[in-house]
């Protein structure tokens, strides 16, 4: 069945990529490139030490790392990484579950926290129309090392998946959401069909507890989730 009311809502970082974030591996290539030198590494460490302090979103939130790059050759350079280095560590598991909800016709998401810049080049190459990553503010043309806007962590997720809701007028009730965060559980909850996808300690205990499916796309414990819920879409 085609039916764009239904939505299938991908969580990033852990998600459609196992074992790193895509920032991690940008972070890396931005060093090895000598796009990062060590004043640049220093000054980020001291702020993630004082974000630390404020919590896990904070933390998430500290890009200092790029402060005062030029917003351009970043975003190139965030393009040759995908293609690169972060594109052939996709999960392919993931990938073809992406791409079994986009044969449905579903209605793809890439709801992450993590950078836009990395995100862009990624939804392009699934062909996903629908995405929300973290939005880097921009004075003169470069960076300044601040999110603009909403950061997408935790329960600002679900805010970020009720606008879009508010827009496109999703059944929710039918739709899928897949992350691996207990961070994540707010917007596995909003949704009909939510899956633990290579899930942490605590997102496990609760999806046992619910009876949410679970997923392991980096390998082990994996079930046929088409044949489980086709028959409902």
């Amino acid at each position: 069945m085609n039916d764009q009311r239904i939505a299938a809502i991908f969580d990033v970082d852990g998600t459609l990529i196992t074992d790193t974030t895509l920032e991690r591996i940008f972070i890396r290539f931005l060093w090895r490139r000598g796009e990062l030198g060590w004043r640049e590494m220093i000054n980020w460490i001291g702020s993630l030490a004082k974000a630390a302090f404020l919590g896990r979103p904070r933390l998430k939130a500290v890009k200092t790392y790029l402060r005062g790059k030029d917003a351009a050759r970043v975003r190139r350079l965030a393009r040759e990484c995908f293609e690169n280095e972060i594109e052939p560590r996709l999960s392919s598991e993931a990938i073809n579950r992406l791409r079994w909800h986009q044969s449905a016709g579903h209605f793809v998401i890439l709801l992450s926290g993590t950078l836009d810049l990395l995100l862009e080049p990624l939804a392009e190459h699934l062909g996903v129309y629908a995405r929300v990553g973290s939005e880097l503010e921009v004075e003169n043309k470069r960076f300044t090392g601040r999110i603009a806007g909403a950061h997408p962590f935790g329960e600002v997720k679900v805010e970020c998946l009720r606008t879009i809701n508010r827009a496109t007028g999703f059944d929710l009730k039918r739709s899928f959401a897949y992350a691996d965060s207990f961070a994540d559980r707010h917007v596995l909850a909003m949704v009909g069909s939510p899956v633990a996808a290579n899930a942490d300690a605590r997102l496990r205990r609760i999806a046992e507890n619910r009876g949410w499916m679970i997923e392991d796309f980096a390998g082990g414990r994996r079930r046929n989730l088409q044949e489980r819920i086709y028959g409902r879409v």
